[in-house]
C-alpha cells in the first residue's frame, strides 16, 4: 500500500530508480545523496532521450502519424459503406454477407491490439507500427484485386488485423511522450483522428464507387497506407523510453522471451474502473455502428437517396464524432482542475464528470433520429438527431480515454486497447444484428431501445465518480 509521501513524490519511478544507484554518505545520522559526477553524461544522455523531454514538434509528428494511423482504422472499416449494394452485385451475394465482412474487421480491429499491445510494451513500439502499416497496405491492395469473394473475405479480415495498430498502441505512446494538461489534449487530438476515419471515410467512397467503381476504394486506401508507412519509416520515432533506454540486447534476443497473453490483457475488465467505463462506452458504440450500418438502406428506401447522396450523409456523423472529442478536449482538464480546487486535491475521476452532460445528448439524439426516421420528417429532423447522438457519445469516449490512460499510466497501451476491443466486440454484434433489429422493431423503438440501454450502462459511471478512487487503491 502506498503511502501519502509515495501518492504525491513529485519523482517518477525511473527517476527514483536512478537516485538509488547514487552513493550516499551519513552526516549527523542523516543520509544525503552525494553527486557521481561519472555518471552525469549518461543521467544527460537518458534525460534527453526520455520521449517526455523531446522538443514539442518531434512529440506533435510522432502523435500525427500515430493519430493518422489511428485514422485508418476506421476509415478502412467505413469507406465501402455505401458500395455494399455493388460489392453485392459483384460477388452475387448476399446484404447480410458483405455486412458480415464489416463487422468481422471491425471483430479484428479489437482482437489484435490485446496481442499487439502487450507486445509493444515489452519490445518497443517503432518496429510494430511500421511492419503493420506496411503490411496493412499489402492486404489492402490484395482486397482491390480479389476476383472471388472467398479471397476478398481472407484478404478484408487480415487487412482488419493491421489496421488496428495505431488504435491499440496509440494510447501508450501518449503516455510515453506527454504529461498533465497536454496529455489531455494529446488525447483529445489522437480521439479527433481515431473518429474522423468514419466520418469523412463514406461520403469519399460514395464518390470513388459512383465515378471509379468500388475497387478504387481500395487502391486509393492502399496509397494512403503505403504513404504513411513510408512516412513512420522516416520519421516515426521509439516512445517507449525504458525499452530504448535499458535494454541493450538485440530485437531478435528480445522477441524469444516475449510472453504475450492477451487473456491476461482482456482480464484487466475484471476492475471495476475499467470495466464499468468500456461496457458503457462499448453500448453506445455498439448503437452508433448499428445506426452507420443501416444508413444506406435506411435512406435509400424512405428517402430515395443514390449512392453519392447517402455517403454524404456520414458527414453529419463525421462532424458530430470531431465536435465532440475537440469539446472533450477543451473541457476535460479545466473541469479536473475546477474539482480538484472545489475538493482540495486531484482525484483522476473528476475527468469523468463532464459525462453528464454527454449522457443527456446522447439520449436525444437517438430518440429524434429514431422518431423523425419513423415519421418520415423533413431529411434534417434525423439528421440533426445523427449528430447530437455523435457528438455526446464521442464526447463520453474521449473522456473515458483520458481517465483511463490517466488512471493506469504504467499500462495504459493495454488499457486502451482493451477498452477498443470491448467497442468493437459490441460494435460486431451490433452490425451483423442491425438488419433483423430494424426490420423487427422499426426505426422508431429501435433507436428507443438503444436509448434506455445506454442510459442503463452510464449509470454506473455516477457510482465510479465516488468510489473509483478507492477501487484503484485496491489494485
Amino acid at each position: 500500500m502506498s503511502t501519502p509521501a509515495d501518492d504525491h513524490s513529485p519523482l517518477d519511478t525511473d527517476t527514483k530508480e536512478s537516485l538509488d544507484t547514487c552513493p550516499v554518505a551519513l552526516e549527523g545520522g542523516a543520509v544525503v545523496l552525494t553527486k557521481d559526477t561519472s555518471s552525469d553524461s549518461t543521467f544527460e544522455a537518458m534525460d534527453q532521450a526520455d520521449p517526455k523531454n523531446w522538443p514539442q514538434y518531434k512529440k506533435y509528428i510522432n502523435l500525427f502519424l500515430v493519430s493518422f494511423m489511428s485514422l485508418m482504422g476506421y476509415f478502412s472499416s467505413a469507406v465501402y459503406m455505401p458500395a455494399t449494394e455493388q460489392i453485392r452485385e459483384y460477388f452475387q451475394t448476399g446484404l447480410t454477407a458483405i455486412n458480415t465482412t464489416i463487422a468481422f474487421f471491425v471483430l479484428l480491429l479489437g482482437i489484435a491490439p490485446l496481442f499487439f499491445a502487450p507486445l509493444s510494451e515489452q519490445i518497443g513500439r517503432r518496429w510494430i507500427y511500421v511492419l503493420g502499416i506496411t503490411l496493412f497496405t499489402l492486404f489492402t491492395i490484395l482486397c482491390g484485386t480479389s476476383a472471388n469473394l472467398g479471397a476478398f473475405i481472407f484478404f478484408r479480415l487480415c487487412q482488419g488485423v493491421f489496421a488496428s495498430i495505431g488504435m491499440g498502441l496509440g494510447g501508450g505512446s501518449i503516455a510515453d511522450m506527454f504529461e498533465g494538461p497536454e496529455r489531455n489534449r494529446a488525447v483529445s487530438l489522437y480521439m479527433f483522428g481515431t473518429i474522423l476515419g468514419p466520418g469523412i471515410a463514406p461520403t469519399i467512397g460514395g464518390f470513388i464507387t459512383r465515378y471509379l467503381g468500388f475497387r478504387w476504394i481500395f487502391y486509393i486506401t492502399a496509397i494512403m497506407g503505403g504513404s504513411l508507412a513510408i512516412a513512420s519509416f522516416f520519421l516515426l520515432d521509439e516512445t517507449l523510453y525504458t525499452a530504448a533506454m535499458r535494454d541493450n540486447r538485440s530485437m531478435w534476443a528480445r522477441l524469444k522471451t516475449v510472453r504475450v497473453n492477451p487473456f491476461r490483457t482482456f482480464g484487466l475488465l475484471r476492475k471495476p474502473p475499467i470495466g464499468l467505463v468500456c461496457l458503457a462506452v462499448s453500448t453506445a458504440f455498439g448503437w452508433f455502428y448499428l445506426l452507420v450500418t443501416d444508413i444506406p438502406v435506411t435512406f435509400s428506401s424512405r428517402y430515395g437517396l443514390p449512392v453519392d447522396q447517402i455517403g454524404l450523409l456520414y458527414l453529419t456523423g463525421g462532424i458530430g464524432n470531431c465536435s465532440g472529442a475537440i469539446v472533450a478536449g477543451l473541457i476535460s482538464h479545466r473541469c479536473f482542475r475546477w474539482l480538484s480546487r472545489c475538493h482540495g486535491r486531484p482525484v483522476v475521476e473528476f475527468f469523468l464528470a463532464p459525462i453528464v452532460v454527454a449522457l443527456p445528448l446522447i439520449l436525444t439524439g437517438l430518440l429524434l433520429y429514431g422518431w423523425g426516421l419513423e415519421a418520415q420528417h423533413n431529411l434534417f429532423v434525423p439528421l440533426a438527431g445523427y449528430l447530437i447522438f455523435t457528438h455526446g457519445t464521442m464526447l463520453s469516449i474521449t473522456l473515458g480515454n483520458t481517465y483511463l490512460v490517466d488512471a493506469y499510466l504504467k499500462q495504459s497501451a493495454s488499457v486502451v486497447s482493451v477498452n477498443n476491443c470491448l467497442r468493437n466486440i459490441f460494435a460486431t454484434v451490433f452490425s451483423v444484428l442491425a438488419v433483423v433489429i430494424r426490420d423487427g422493431l422499426g426505426d422508431g423503438w429501435t433507436y428507443t431501445t438503444a436509448a434506455i440501454t445506454t442510459f442503463v450502462m452510464y449509470l454506473p459511471l455516477i457510482y465510479l465518480g465516488l468510489r473509483g478512487e478507492k477501487w484503484r487503491s485496491r489494485d
